[in-house]
């Protein structure tokens, strides 16, 4: 008989999740229970061992219930949470934090999550960081999933974190691990990446396949989720909520090992020659989300990732590898760093993975499926952008706990901006504690970056009948564009006061040029040299056809750009 811990039945609590528009799942974390769900339900619950699972049925959909909760040490835990569909709907998504954390600002986040009310909380992984055998590696692999029961112990923390409980009770989760909650920091399906250290060899090493099936299994029987679609290469799944519909993708358990997509060449250099069958979503997975896209009928199609999307992440990898002896100064070039540190660190996002990535989005202008939003973490920073930079429009949650200042100085450093609605080091120096907000419109989704002591770092407003990125605007960035940052605000109908971010970073010559939804160059500025574009502060454009456009500041095949909605 399974004997609950007596911190678990101190602070047990309850995950609602897995909720449609007729059901939901309670998970309780406790062997024995008594349950009740306003007038519909009323009993006593037992297992041998924790959770106890109830699975409801029969609810009404847009309807608001509230539960009651009877543990067996006699506390007593109340909540509630919405079935679908609700208008607007309201989303919270979170990435990145300690389980009982010490810092009091992510204490405060989740106050300040709680205050906005959300229908719906998705974590995109990096839940409590329980990789702590990653710090034997290399050349040890043994990482904490070989161990049931540290598995068994992990889920228990989340359900019994007090923290929590206020974020818990309020609305129903969904939740997809990543790296350091899978096995450890950038592995994939049995590999973990090695870059970091001279002691061994770049390249993947793998680790014993049951801590994949491990992981995954824990996952299945521990919290509250829905429907498999596939759950023997990854367990990725959607649901919809209303006019919005979520694809919540297994960047893990399926991709390929992230370090072969370099190889050593001459002299003793990197180069970034990622192979075709290199995927992060394997096959099955992929196949699943192009299928379920096309299908769906839903006004918002929202992709759920563990890691970033945005295609224009590989300059990055270049530019890294392009430094001489392939070694990057850091600290005024007293502290070097080999290139491949940080090449590897962004071959772990989909850029690392351009068949899987031009994969996805050829197939939504093809099929012409719109209202595409990507939401993402891993980064521990927090931006948005719409789509004219990286294909799709993008939120990158920040980190409800663990913020790090390390992308924007990447960024910085190699004079790349690719985020072009703001963020975390771009529109603010705010680098405490964030999360992602959207509230979905029929025909609008606001989309927002809310921070501790700030509230709202940026903002973008996408439409749900936007096309993706149009084909004769898929080049990526071939060298650095941060000096072509702009910023614009509407002062009439087709003009705009124009804000240079990095002017004294301007390349010697540039224009701007006017692209309508399908790639087509419908307006272009004279080009003009950089001191000519310094004095402008006020950008006009010749009027067009309603709909939606982009604008693109542009010099010898750099650019930045933004996508504007002309009246």
């Amino acid at each position: 008989m399974y004997i609950l811990s007596l911190f678990g039945c101190l602070w047990a609590q309850v995950i609602v999740g897995g909720v449609s528009d007729t059901s939901a799942h309670l998970y309780i974390w406790d062997t024995r229970a008594e349950v009740s769900v306003g007038s519909l339900v009323s009993k006593s619950l037992s297992v041998s061992e924790p959770p106890i699972r109830l699975a409801l049925t029969n609810l009404r959909p847009a309807t608001r219930y509230t539960y009651e909760v009877r543990l067996s040490d006699g506390r007593q835990i109340t909540g509630a949470f919405h079935t679908p569909p609700v208008s607007p709907l309201r989303v919270a998504f979170i990435s990145c934090h300690d389980i009982s954390p010490e810092s009091k600002d992510q204490l405060r986040a989740y106050e300040l999550l709680a205050r906005y009310e959300p229908h719906l909380i998705i974590h995109l992984g990096d839940w409590g960081y329980p990789d702590t055998t990653e710090k034997e590696f290399p050349p040890k692999t043994n990482f904490f999933p070989k161990d049931w029961e540290r598995l068994r112990r992990l889920y228990q923390k989340r359900f019994t974190d007090p923290y929590m409980r206020s974020l818990y009770a309020i609305a129903p989760w969904s939740y997809m691990y990543d790296d350091h909650d899978f096995a450890a920091d950038n592995t994939g399906r049995d590999y973990r990446a090695q870059y970091r250290t001279l002691k061994l060899p770049v390249g993947d090493y793998p680790f014993d396949p049951v801590i994949r099936t491990n992981a995954m299994r824990a996952y299945a029987a521990y919290f509250p989720h829905y429907e498999f679609i596939d759950s023997t290469e990854a367990l990725f799944q959607s649901f919809r909520w209303g006019d919005v519909e979520f694809f919540l993708l297994d960047n893990r358990s399926a991709r390929t090992g992230t370090m072969r997509v370099f190889e050593m060449g001459e002299l003793g250099r990197y180069y970034f020659r990622p192979r075709p069958e290199i995927t992060i979503l394997g096959q099955r997975q992929r196949e699943w989300l192009l299928g379920a896209l096309a299908k769906s009928s839903a006004r918002w199609k929202v992709i759920l990732s563990g890691v970033t999307y945005n295609r224009n992440l590989q300059l990055f990898i270049h530019q890294a590898l392009a430094m001489p002896e392939q070694k990057l100064s850091l600290v005024a070039g007293i502290l070097k760093v080999p290139a491949i540190f940080v090449a590897g660190y962004i071959a772990d996002t989909w850029a690392g993975y351009p068949a899987d990535q031009d994969t996805l989005l050829s197939w939504c202008w093809q099929k012409d499926i719109r209202g595409v939003l990507f939401v993402s973490g891993d980064t521990h920073i927090g931006t948005l952008e719409d789509g004219t930079m990286g294909g799709f429009p993008e939120l990158m949650t920040g980190g409800i706990g663990k913020t790090i200042k390390r992308s924007y100085q990447l960024a910085r450093r190699l004079g790349i901006s690719i985020f072009n609605r703001g963020g975390q080091g771009i529109t603010q120096k705010h680098f405490r504690p964030a999360f992602g907000l959207v509230e979905f419109y029929p025909d609008s989704a606001v989309v927002s970056l809310i921070g501790v002591e700030k509230g709202l770092i940026s903002r973008m407003v996408c439409r749900s009948g936007d096309k993706v990125l149009p084909p004769p605007l898929w080049q990526r960035l071939t060298s650095p564009n941060l000096g072509l940052m702009f910023e614009l605000v509407p002062t009439g109908p087709y003009t705009y006061a124009l804000r240079w971010r990095m002017p004294d970073k301007m390349p010697t010559r540039l224009a701007f040029s006017l692209y309508d939804d399908k790639g087509n160059k419908v307006w272009a500025s004279p080009v003009a040299e950089a001191n000519y574009w310094k004095k402008q502060k006020q950008l006009a454009i010749p009027a067009q056809p309603t709909g939606t456009y982009f604008l693109r500041a542009e010099s010898e095949g750099t650019y930045y750009g933004l996508r504007l909605h002309l009246p």
